[in-house]
């Protein structure tokens, strides 16, 4: 494998040329331009300047920022679009849009999260703490973890986006029921993705995905088929169901693609708190594992906690925004389309949501169990170019002493 290219580090007086050129707005050459007439100036008359008035051209930008300060004091509620922020503040729509584009104005995008009660943060914060390494504070490297998760897929959104060029016809979708778009429980499971010293392999950490669907004859002919044509329908989520899914296709899954499962290593097997879910305690599942040779632990992530799982902080939606590049019509090519975005997400993709994972970890130890937090980014891709992704997230600083504290104590 080539070694990674590295970047040539900037010097000081190009990070600063940058700065300013990103504080300002204009282009990184005309700050440098500047800077060199300036460095002229000196050398002349020993004034370090550069005057440019003379240069200026257009129209200047006003001054809005007094008026912009009136958004400040707007309730949320009466800012959610541009025209209502138009309107609060006495500045133009137009000139309000140039000014979000321009970062003097930040659009924000506000989801609502679970309410959480002080039993809900002190069981986040007792998982969080649970995966961070006593003696060096990082985080686990997860090799042992499978996350497992059943989703909801659609045959299409009720609202798309598509680029078109001047004078191309947008398309035109038709459903007989926006509240009733044919849809797809799937169950899907994955683990960290890592080389195998063993079998010289790479385990891309994917152990599959399952529709949950039935088959089941036509009551009445129509014109598409005769009574009694076997026809694909969606099926029940339930504990039955669940278990029936897990009996029959994960645990073989984890038995074929599993990367050291001939060693008898402990694996965890973690999952939400659905009601659909069997207990951590089922002894049909731990039978069943036993059978195919497999020593797993069954465990439920705490309640109320999205952020604690792969699939639910970046998996899924990397999924469903491969399966929509394709259009589907049926039950079966629903599935399918899935089934090929998934097995096609890259391995770096999963080993990402590895990494933002722990990353929400330490956030959540840093508010105390809460999810008060925006996801964190480090800038994964650029990492791994340069080789420098790490293994595991390390804890910040006010996240150790705050570790420190509770152990203490």
């Amino acid at each position: 494998m080539p070694s990674p290219t590295r970047r040539r580090e900037m010097s000081d007086s190009e990070r600063a040329i940058k700065e300013v050129a990103a504080k300002f707005r204009e282009d990184r050459r005309t700050i440098s331009r500047v800077w060199k007439t300036a460095k002229a100036e000196e050398a002349r008359s020993g004034q370090l300047r550069a005057d440019y008035s003379g240069n200026a051209r257009g129209r200047q930008m006003l001054d809005l920022l007094e008026k912009l300060e009136k958004l400040r004091i707007t309730p949320f509620d009466q800012r959610s679009t541009l025209r209502a922020a138009s309107s609060a503040c006495g500045v133009a729509r137009a000139t309000l849009q140039r000014r979000v584009k321009g970062g003097q104005v930040v659009a924000h995008v506000s989801i609502v999260k679970p309410l959480l009660t002080d039993e809900n943060k002190a069981a986040i914060l007792a998982w969080c703490i649970l995966h961070v390494q006593p003696d060096s504070l990082l985080f686990n490297n997860m090799y042992d973890t499978i996350h497992v998760d059943e989703k909801l897929f659609d045959l299409t959104a009720v609202r798309r986006r598509y680029y078109l060029l001047p004078g191309e016809e947008a398309p035109h979708r038709q459903v007989r029921s926006k509240r009733f778009i044919t849809k797809v429980m799937m169950l899907a499971g994955v683990a960290r993705p890592r080389w195998n010293a063993v079998s010289g392999f790479y385990f891309d950490g994917k152990l599959g995905i399952w529709p949950f669907i039935v088959q089941e004859p036509a009551v009445r002919s129509s014109s598409r088929r005769p009574a009694g044509t076997m026809i694909t329908k969606e099926g029940r989520v339930n504990k039955g169901t669940y278990r029936k899914m897990l009996f029959q296709h994960l645990l073989p899954a984890v038995r074929e693609r599993w990367p050291s499962v001939c060693n008898g290593e402990l694996l965890r097997m973690q999952q939400d708190n659905a009601p659909a879910h069997i207990s951590p305690m089922d002894t049909l599942f731990v039978a069943a594992a036993a059978e195919l040779g497999l020593s797993i632990e069954l465990c439920c992530q705490p309640p109320n906690s999205p952020d604690l799982n792969c699939l639910d902080l970046d998996l899924v939606s990397a999924i469903q925004a491969r399966q929509r590049l394709w259009t589907q019509r049926s039950i079966e090519e629903l599935v399918e389309a899935v089934k090929a975005a998934y097995w096609e997400l890259p391995p770096s993709t999963i080993n990402a949501a590895f990494l933002s994972l722990q990353g929400s970890m330490n956030l959540c130890i840093l508010d105390r169990g809460g999810n008060a937090f925006k996801p964190p980014h480090i800038g994964k891709a650029k990492l791994q170019r340069e080789g420098r992704l790490p293994e595991s997230v390390q804890c910040s600083p006010e996240t150790a002493a705050i570790i420190s504290q509770l152990r203490i104590a």
